[in-house]
């Protein structure tokens, strides 16, 4: 925010409380309202009509982003650091994109043999020992590059194959012309609890995360030595920032003690966005579970896939919790995933004092609510942006959760966050809110 745009508003507001502080007498004369409670009245609305100004300008951005993500062509081409095409990125049928005519299957090295058919190209096998799980990524012929067609070539395998589907981050842009609040909290719990993140690369070198303790590993190679994808790092240097970055000069990190642990997936697209393969994201989700968090936080959304679903349930069943942006593709829109299977936590974005983020998606996978609207993040070009989305929201969650399955079980952390969390919208959960705002 200009720093006199909002001196302003805290003039206008000085002006409209003017009137009736002046003429509130007591018997003695005296003016019945003391000047300081008059300042902290005038503060407080200052401070709403300048969020309210933040959100408004926060989501001009995110329908500006909303409509370039429209505007992708149905085929696009991916290409490799060096500048080689990689793949063509295209439409599906349900509005999804997926890597063109490659599909991927997990089942024991005797299903994958079974992919030796004409017109199927087995492009790489990978074991992933932290998932438990064999994946084979194979390419199709035209007229087999269908579920239907797939499944009546290889029954055995149809309930274990899916597209090679391509995710997305969901925030809105940086506005390099807004002055972002910065969040005056304190930290979340000092303990070094190991917490996991997929998303872009971060911008470690950002004077946020001075102190704080990143370990990344990148998930952009091509098969064959074929080169590797172009990283990007606006995302998840806004993700890390919600959980381990200090909040400007004068605040802490949510989570000073901690160790992040960042799967970097996501390749760059155009100049404003960003997509990741579902091979990708399984191997970075590999590598985390390696890592054995207590938690990881997947600010991204896309397709329902059998095989993202089999990792997601593999991952809960070893005690990991997940916690996921539920996408900001309005409140008409279907449930996204991760964050609808019934194993990962659900959380969407409201304003810091709990006004709903009008693009987030609603539905009954919402478990939490957390501030994702007009939020101050560290800019990979330097400096802060302000940024919107369900993406921000999810880490907020993601470091309470940390914090609560310290020594203690996954289901007595989630319980734990359920009776903190401020019930809002109808009694009870619902699906805007979940089971209420997290206030952190």
């Amino acid at each position: 925010m200009k720093p006199l745009f909002k001196l302003s508003i805290l003039s206008a507001v000085v002006m409209w409380w003017a009137p009736s502080s002046a003429t509130a007498l007591t018997a003695d004369g005296l003016i019945n309202n003391p000047a300081s409670g008059i300042t902290r009245q005038v503060e407080r609305n200052a401070e709403r009509l300048v969020e309210r100004a933040a959100t408004r300008r926060a989501e001009q951005q995110a329908q500006k982003l909303r409509s370039v993500v429209e505007s992708l062509p149905d085929s696009l081409p991916v290409y490799t650091v060096s500048g080689q095409k990689a793949f063509n990125e295209v439409v599906q049928e349900d509005g999804f994109r997926a890597v063109e005519r490659q599909w991927l299957v997990t089942g024991t090295p005797e299903d994958i043999n079974r992919l030796d058919h004409p017109g199927i190209t087995v492009l790489e096998r990978t074991t992933l020992s932290g998932l438990g799980m064999i994946v084979a990524r194979f390419r199709v012929r035209p007229d087999l590059d269908s579920y239907e067609s797939l499944r009546k070539l290889l029954p055995d395998l149809a309930d274990s194959l899916d597209r090679n589907h391509v995710y997305s981050p969901r925030t809105g842009p940086s506005d390099s012309s807004e002055v972002p609040a910065v969040r005056s909290g304190v930290s979340l719990c000092e303990e070094p609890v190991k917490i996991g993140m997929i998303d872009t690369s971060v911008a470690t070198e950002h004077p946020a995360f001075g102190a704080a303790r990143i370990v990344e590993q990148r998930f952009l190679s091509l098969e064959g030595s074929r080169g590797e994808l172009a990283p990007v790092k606006q995302h998840g240097t806004a993700v890390a920032g919600q959980l381990v970055g200090r909040q400007g000069s004068e605040g802490e990190a949510r989570l000073p003690g901690a160790t992040l642990f960042n799967a970097s997936v996501f390749y760059s697209r155009t100049d404003n966005l960003s997509g990741a393969t579902l091979v990708h994201l399984l191997k970075g989700l590999d590598w985390l579970a390696t890592q054995e968090p207590s938690v990881i936080n997947i600010s991204l959304t896309g397709a329902d896939n059998r095989l993202l679903g089999a990792a997601v349930r593999r991952l809960a069943n070893q005690g990991t919790l997940l916690v996921a942006a539920v996408g900001n593709e309005g409140p008409a829109a279907s449930p996204l995933f991760p964050a609808a299977y019934s194993e990962v936590i659900g959380v969407t974005a409201t304003s810091r004092t709990g006004e709903l983020y009008r693009w987030a998606s609603r539905g009954e996978h919402v478990m939490f609510a957390a501030h994702g609207v007009a939020v101050s993040v560290p800019d990979p070009e330097g400096g802060l942006a302000t940024e919107s989305g369900t993406s921000l929201a999810a880490p907020v969650v993601a470091a309470a959760l940390a914090c609560e399955a310290n020594g203690s079980n996954p289901q007595k952390a989630v319980e734990a966050l359920i009776d903190q969390a401020q019930d809002l919208g109808e009694p009870g959960r619902d699906s805007l809110f979940g089971f209420g705002f997290l206030p952190y």
